[in-house]
Formats: C-alpha cells, sequence, structure tokens
C-alpha cells in the first residue's frame, strides 16, 4: 500500500514539474533577473499579483528564489519587492509544511527520515533552528528546510512563528540588492554586494552552524 502511494505522489510531482517547464517556456522565463522583468512587463497593472504567484510556484517552474528575490527589488523596489517575495515564500513553505506532513512517508527518501527522527529526538528547538537559518539564509534550501519541519514532529505555530521573520528578512536583503542593479558600480551597490556576499559565507565559517545546515542528504536546492 506504502508502495503504491509512492509511486503515485512521484508520478504527480513528475508531471506537476513536467507541467511549470511548459508554462516556464510557453512564457519566456529563465532563471534570470531580466527575463523576469520582462516577463512582469507583459503584465502591467496586474504584474505585482503575477510576481507574487510566481514567487510561490518557484518550484514547479524550477526558478531559483535568490533570483526571484532580486529580481522583485530590480523592478518594483525594495519595499514592495520584500513584502512580495517575502509573503510568496511564506505561502510556499505552508504549502510544503502541509504537503510533507500529510504524505512525507511516502515521498521523503529513507536516509532523510532516519537523519529526521535522530534530530527529533532532541526535541523541536534544532528542527526549528534548522529551519529558521536556511530560511533567512540567503541561498539557503527553502525546499529542504520546510519539508524537514513538515515531517518533523514540529507543531505548525512554531514553524510560523520560524519562517514569517526569516522569510521577509531573506526577501530584505536580496530585494535591497536589486533595487541596486540599476545604478551597478556605485559606491552604494558595490558595498551592499560586498556585505551580501558576507551574510552568504559567513555561516560556512562556523563548524557546528555548517554541519547543522548542509548535514542532510542531497535534497533539490532553492
Amino acid at each position: 500500500m506504502r508502495l503504491r502511494a509512492g509511486l503515485r505522489a512521484a508520478l504527480l510531482v513528475a508531471v506537476l514539474v513536467a507541467a511549470g517547464q511548459w508554462l516556464r517556456r510557453e512564457l519566456g522565463l529563465h532563471p534570470s533577473v531580466e527575463a523576469v522583468r520582462a516577463w512582469t512587463d507583459t503584465l502591467g497593472w496586474h504584474a505585482p499579483a503575477g510576481f507574487f504567484v510566481l514567487v510561490v510556484l518557484r518550484q514547479l517552474i524550477l526558478l531559483p528564489a535568490a533570483v526571484l528575490l532580486t529580481a522583485g527589488g530590480f523592478i518594483f523596489g525594495g519595499l514592495l519587492g520584500t513584502m512580495l517575495g517575502g509573503t510568496g515564500i511564506i505561502f510556499s513553505g505552508i504549502g510544503n509544511f502541509l504537503l510533507a506532513r500529510r504524505a512525507g512517508d511516502t515521498m521523503v527518501p529513507v536516509e532523510w527520515r532516519a537523519r529526521l527522527r535522530h534530530l527529533t529526538s532532541r526535541g523541536a528547538a534544532p528542527v526549528a533552528f534548522f529551519t529558521g537559518a536556511a530560511t533567512l539564509h540567503p541561498l539557503g534550501p527553502l525546499m529542504a528546510a520546510h519539508w524537514t519541519a513538515g515531517c518533523s514532529t514540529l507543531a505548525t505555530s512554531t514553524f510560523l512563528a520560524v519562517i514569517v521573520p526569516a522569510s521577509y528578512m531573506r526577501a530584505a536583503t536580496l530585494a535591497t540588492f536589486g533595487s541596486t542593479l540599476g545604478e551597478w558600480g556605485s559606491p552604494g551597490s558595490l558595498l551592499l554586494t560586498a556585505v551580501l556576499l558576507a551574510v552568504a559565507i559567513a555561516p560556512l565559517a562556523v563548524p557546528r552552524l555548517r554541519r547543522r545546515l548542509f548535514e542532510w542528504p542531497a535534497t533539490p536546492t532553492d
């Protein structure tokens, strides 16, 4: 029974990803800030809503969150780009969390479940830490973090308390960077680039944090 459920879930994911790739080609979307900007230009006053939906569905279309959040700042400015991107990350995170809670046993690899059981045996704090850190980091694995939380015993209220501020902080970092792309080469843009690189790389210098962030088996990046 579990094998059949797993096969059905895998087939559904394959169909959704194939549909997402078809949609991406039809819309002319590519993983670049300029491609996202060109697409939103065709939407007129619907552009903010279209961008929000794109962030929520980005995993099916295989568009990296870092590119989209940066594009949000470039297209809409730092403030609106932060709100649209951060809210989109939250909505997609809730979707992944609920899907994992419902179907995680049949869709999560065995080795990941073993690591997850080891992690949750120490309580909810390690899962909450991993989820928050991965969501906050500009290049953190969002899908892995939110599925981890959904497959664990982490309370829904705790999950929301962790990802809501972390999502907006991640979006703010990249949207602010994106808002400077129109004046690339200015002192402000170069300083912000240096800060963003430092923020992205800094966690890798802490051995314990590095182990916490990357101790999972290979999973789809976001």
